[in-house]
């Protein structure tokens, strides 16, 4: 068994730290993973430190060893027989064993050793980054947001979105935040996602809602007679992803988490503040952000990834994916139309025209690149807003 080094240490948006030791034990891709999590004791809740410390050991090592978050998983062997972990596993877990816990200072800290089998992934995925645009998030009852004065929150929301997609995501990325309000609710018709991503130059639209963010008050113990209890605040967030090209919704997911509102009911709390970010309740709302991420690359990540042509000038195409999407000088892309057809119940799919000839990049920039024909044939009836992807 080799001992691989050095450990790497590794602090989480949200502020667990964990520490990642990795041991080889077979020639087959398996091996076995030691993490450590560590949380900080809130309210005398131990119980609730444990449970994030140890889940964070497991997400972490799954993370390292190759997986992402995504499906339910109970453990096995009474380490989280009452815990459900979210994992999205391009590996599989064999065995999880609790090794040692220690409370010092505040702060739980659990160790656990992962048997993590590396399995293949079931798609192809991925080609080159799916972008991603969305617009500033609506309140849904802004009368919630007088506590705090969080009128603005639907503003910061896409941007710790949009920074967590930056850290964590494989497959996507969202590229745009268009400066105005727009949820499912307001949409007629596919041409309004359509040209919302027309207007973007992206693949999919992200529509989100901030649908709950009241306060309540949890009174204290009745042996606790000096305590005045907590406030607590909801989160609740609606997320719907749309195809840009046929205005097909794709996806959609509701989340809802509640934390302690460790501010004073009558303060008014900057939207964009470290102070907000850095408290149990922002905190708590990037991790939602971080799940979002998770599920939405797990979503689009099989799909095929699309560029969109800009300009077509002396037989050369710009299209608007780069550098930043994964795309690299020679590769070859083919060209195609998207239109809409009606089936005899009315209902209207996407029609793909494909251009017989083959085009390669020659030039790329970090959101942009310039192809050219591969048998410098004409390329004829290409327009911009026509598209181009790698398969």
């Amino acid at each position: 068994m080799n001992r691989l080094s050095p450990i790497i240490k590794a602090k989480l948006a949200f502020g667990v730290v964990i520490t990642l030791t990795m041991f080889w034990y077979s020639p087959a891709n398996a091996a076995w993973f030691e993490s450590t999590g560590q949380a900080a004791i809130h309210d005398g809740n131990i119980e609730l430190a444990r449970q994030n410390a140890t889940q964070e050991a497991i997400k972490q090592a799954l993370l390292f060893a190759g997986a992402s978050v995504k499906s339910v998983q109970k453990m096995a062997n009474g380490v989280l027989q009452d815990d459900d972990l979210i994992i999205r596993a391009t590996g599989e877990v064999n065995t999880i064993e609790l090794i040692a816990e220690q409370h010092m200072d505040g702060i739980v800290s659990v160790s656990i050793r992962a048997d993590i089998f590396a399995q293949q992934q079931q798609c192809n995925a991925t080609d080159y980054a799916k972008n991603l645009v969305t617009t500033w998030h609506p309140l849904r009852n802004k009368q919630q947001a007088a506590t705090g004065g969080l009128y603005k929150l639907g503003h910061t929301i896409p941007e710790v979105l949009q920074r967590s997609f930056q850290s964590h995501a494989q497959h996507t990325a969202l590229s745009k935040i268009m400066p105005f309000e727009y949820t499912d609710s307001d949409l007629t018709s596919y041409s309004e996602v359509t040209m919302l991503a027309k207007q973007s130059g992206t693949q999919y639209v992200l529509l989100g809602e901030i649908s709950d963010i009241s306060v309540s008050e949890i009174p204290p113990a009745a042996w606790q007679l000096w305590d005045k209890g907590t406030t607590v605040r909801q989160f609740g967030y609606k997320v719907s992803v749309y195809d840009g090209f046929t205005g097909a919704q794709l996806w959609q997911k509701q989340y809802a988490i509640n934390a302690p509102w460790g501010f004073d009911t009558h303060s008014i709390v900057d939207v964009s503040s470290h102070q907000l970010w850095s408290s149990e309740y922002g905190k708590s709302i990037r991790k939602v952000m971080f799940d979002v991420v998770s599920d939405v690359d797990e979503s689009l990540g099989c799909l095929p990834s699309y560029g969109r042509i800009l300009q077509v000038q002396n037989e050369q195409l710009m299209v608007n994916i780069g550098s930043n999407h994964g795309v690299k000088s020679g590769d070859e892309l083919r060209l195609f139309q998207i239109s809409q057809m009606q089936d005899p119940r009315g209902k209207l799919h996407a029609k793909f025209n494909l251009h017989p000839t083959r085009v390669k990049i020659q030039t790329v920039y970090p959101d942009s690149a310039v192809a050219v024909s591969v048998d410098g044939s004409y390329l004829a009836n290409i327009q911009a807003n026509d598209f181009v992807s790698l398969n």
